[in-house]
C-alpha cells in the first residue's frame, strides 16, 4: 500500500490561512490540525471529503496519491543539450548492446543493398557509436556527418573515432555540434540515419521530416528506434518473477501524459513505418533489430556485463536516496503514488537479488529495437 502523505500544509498555505483559522472553519481544535500535518495523526476518514471539498482537491490528492492541480508538468529534459552533456559513460555501456554487426552487415549487403560509395548524415550521433559499426560495412570512398546538440559528446566523439583503422582519408569523418532541427542542410545525403533519438525528443514527425528534407531522391531515410511496450517485456533474471520484473503499472499513463505535454512518443518505434509513408517516403520497410543480450556466469566478461547493466538500469547503491525524487517525478507525470512505490520496491528487489546471487544470477535482456527505413 502506498505511503499517504497528507499535503494540508500545503493547501492551507496555498489559501493563506493559519492552523487556527482552518481549525475553527472545520470545527475541530487547533492541536488536531497541528497533529495532522505533523503526520502524528490522521483526518477521520469521515472529515476527509469535507477537506477535500474545502481545498477543493479529490481525497486522493489531499492523501497523497496524486498530485494536486496546481503543480506544473516538469518535462522529461532527455532532448536537451544539458541532459547527455554527461552521460558519455551511459552512451558507451549501453549502445554496445543495441546491434549485432552481422545484422547490420546483412541490412547494408542484402537489404539496402549499398554497393556505391554514399554520403550519411547521422542525426543526433551522440558518440558516433553508429558510425564506429556502420561506416566499416560500406564501400570504400563513403563519408560520415554527425551532428548532436552536446559539445562534450562530440569532442569524445571525435577522440574515439579518430584512432578507427577504417578512415582512409582526411575530411571521411566529421562530427559537428548543433541543432539539428536548425542546422541549414545544403548538401543532400544518400544515408540520412538516427539511432535512439526520436524517443527523446518533442516534434519526433519534424524531426523525421527534416531527415527527409535532407535526403537525395533515391536516398534513403533510416530511423532504429525503440518501442516502450516491447522494451518493458525485455528482462528476464533467473530466480525472479518475470511477471513481476515486467510490471508496467502506471507506465502507460505516464507516457500517455508525456504525449499530451511535451509530444514526447512512447511508442514512436512501432508508429515509424505508417508516418514515413505519410511523410511521402517509398517502399517502407521496417526490420525487428536481433539482438539479445545474455549475461551468463559462464562467460569470461560477466562482471563487466553484469556491471554494465547494474549501472545503466540505476540499481545501484544511490537508487534508495533518490526514492523520494523518482515517486515525486512518476506521479507529477501520471502515475498514482502506489504505482511508483512498486516501481522503486521493483527496483529495489532486482538490486538485492543481484547482491545475494553475484555470480550465479543469469540475465536476458532485449530492448525491442524497431528498424524502419524508406526511399526518397
Amino acid at each position: 500500500m502506498a505511503n499517504l502523505q497528507l499535503r494540508i500544509t500545503e493547501l492551507r498555505r496555498q489559501q493563506g490561512i493559519s492552523q487556527q483559522q482552518l481549525a475553527e472553519r472545520l470545527g475541530v481544535a487547533f492541536q488536531t490540525v497541528s497533529k495532522w500535518e505533523t503526520g502524528t495523526t490522521m483526518p477521520d476518514i469521515a472529515m476527509l471529503p469535507e477537506l477535500a471539498v474545502y481545498f477543493q482537491v479529490s481525497v486522493d490528492q489531499l492523501l497523497g496519491l496524486r498530485p494536486l492541480p496546481e503543480e506544473e508538468y516538469l518535462p522529461v529534459e532527455s532532448g536537451t543539450r544539458g541532459y547527455w552533456e554527461e552521460r558519455s559513460d551511459y552512451l558507451l555501456r549501453t549502445r554496445k548492446t543495441m546491434v549485432n554487426q552481422d545484422y547490420l552487415t546483412f541490412l547494408v549487403e542484402r537489404v539496402w543493398q549499398l554497393r556505391e560509395p554514399v554520403r550519411v548524415l547521422d542525426c543526433g550521433c551522440g558518440l558516433g557509436f553508429l558510425a564506429s559499426m556502420l561506416m566499416p560495412l560500406l564501400p570504400q570512398g563513403s563519408t560520415y556527418r554527425g551532428i548532436d546538440l552536446s559539445p562534450n559528446l562530440i569532442a569524445e566523439g571525435q577522440k574515439l573515432l579518430g584512432q578507427a583503422e577504417w578512415i582512409t582519408s582526411p575530411g571521411q569523418i566529421v562530427m559537428e555540434q548543433g541543432d539539428f532541427l536548425a542546422c541549414n542542410i545544403r548538401d543532400a545525403y544518400d544515408l540520412v540515419i538516427c539511432q535512439a533519438v526520436l524517443r527523446h525528443i518533442g516534434r519526433p514527425i519534424e524531426f523525421l521530416e527534416k531527415m527527409r528534407q535532407a535526403c537525395r531522391p533515391g536516398g534513403m531515410v533510416a530511423c532504429i528506434d525503440v518501442n516502450r511496450e516491447l522494451e518493458s517485456d525485455g528482462l528476464y533474471i533467473q530466480g525472479m518473477d518475470y511477471a513481476r520484473l515486467c510490471a508496467r503499472e502506471g507506465f502507460p499513463a505516464m507516457w500517455r501524459t508525456e504525449l499530451e505535454k511535451q509530444d514526447r512518443d512512447y511508442a514512436i518505434g512501432i508508429r515509424l513505418p505508417l508516418l514515413m509513408e505519410q511523410l511521402g517516403l517509398k517502399q517502407v520497410q521496417c526490420r525487428m533489430n536481433d539482438r539479445v543480450n545474455i549475461i551468463s556466469p559462464s562467460q569470461e566478461n560477466y562482471e563487466e556485463k553484469l556491471q554494465d547493466l547494474i549501472i545503466t538500469r540505476g540499481w545501484t547503491e544511490d537508487m534508495e536516496a533518490e526514492e523520494k525524487d523518482t515517486v515525486r517525478r512518476f506521479m507529477n507525470h501520471g502515475m498514482t503514488r502506489a504505482e511508483a512505490e512498486d516501481y522503486c520496491r521493483r527496483q529495489r528487489e532486482i538490486r538485492e537479488h543481484l547482491l545475494r546471487h553475484r555470480g550465479d544470477a543469469g540475465i536476458v535482456t532485449t530492448g525491442g529495437l524497431m528498424i524502419s527505413f524508406g526511399w526518397k
